[in-house]
């Protein structure tokens, strides 16, 4: 299991008496005006000198927030309990692998032009485990026809394992998010040669050209939490938040 820019013309100056019988609306554009003709102009009244000279220096560009930047804090990770918070785990690139266990590639593979990872660890020497996937796409076409395909891993997940784990995988569940679209679901089964149970949370935000994908596993008899409190929801909303830049 593995869990990647019309020039002006001389028929502008005709509109200037004075001009026009110098330039005569039709001369050479590039001969020098007569002296005698114009008179004295002061450098200051003169249309060819401005008052104030225009700035070299172009505006600056807003800076991209790195992808990075984007990733769940270690704090706004919910707990799976209150004893056992999250500690920081790595961050960096993905990797190639899929991620997570209904996932058939990694998401690069499915039209991400970056991606980066974090992972989050318990406090304890338990196996459980927190992470997240940011993916950037080239457009929000490309990322709502990924948005597609993690739905459809999700439908034919029941065929990812052998059928002796028993693997049981949840219905999608929308999360109230403020902007873009989220979703989770839950993926249980009995590892070979084990008596307790695995579960997975995983779950999705998409927002734009960006989307997220989430997991959080553990061991243990079940995995239980009142409606609406599953820490996978609450680490979809944080994540929703973040991906939009309307959370720090």
């Amino acid at each position: 299991m593995r869990l990647h820019r019309p020039s002006r013309t001389l028929a502008a100056l005709c509109l200037l008496p004075a001009l026009a019988v110098v330039a005569g609306c039709g001369g050479t554009p590039d001969a020098p005006a007569s002296p005698d003709t114009v008179g004295s102009t002061s450098p200051a009244e003169s249309p060819t000198s401005p008052a104030t000279p225009p700035s070299s220096t172009p505006p600056a560009s807003p800076t991209a927030v790195p992808l990075a930047d984007r990733l769940l804090a270690t704090d706004q990770v919910p707990a799976l309990n209150a004893q056992r918070p999250w500690q920081d785990g790595e961050t960096g690139p993905a990797t190639t692998d899929p991620f997570g266990v209904c996932a058939k590639a990694d998401l690069a593979s499915i039209g991400a032009t970056d991606v980066v990872t974090r992972t989050f660890f318990p406090a304890d020497d338990s196996d459980d485990l927190a992470a997240e996937q940011v993916a950037e796409f080239p457009d929000a076409r490309t990322a709502a026809t990924a948005w597609t395909v993690l739905k459809a891993w999700h439908d034919r997940c029941s065929g990812a394992m052998d059928t002796a784990a028993r693997l049981q995988v949840g219905p999608l569940t929308t999360a109230p998010v403020p902007t873009g679209s989220a979703r989770w679901y839950i993926v249980s089964w009995t590892p070979a040669g084990e008596e307790t149970g695995r579960f997975e949370t995983f779950g999705t935000v998409l927002d734009g050209t960006r989307i997220a994908v989430l997991r959080m596993a553990h061991s243990g008899p079940d995995h239980r939490y009142p409606p609406g409190k599953d820490p996978m929801v609450g680490m979809v909303v944080a994540a929703a938040g973040r991906l939009s830049g309307t959370s720090g």
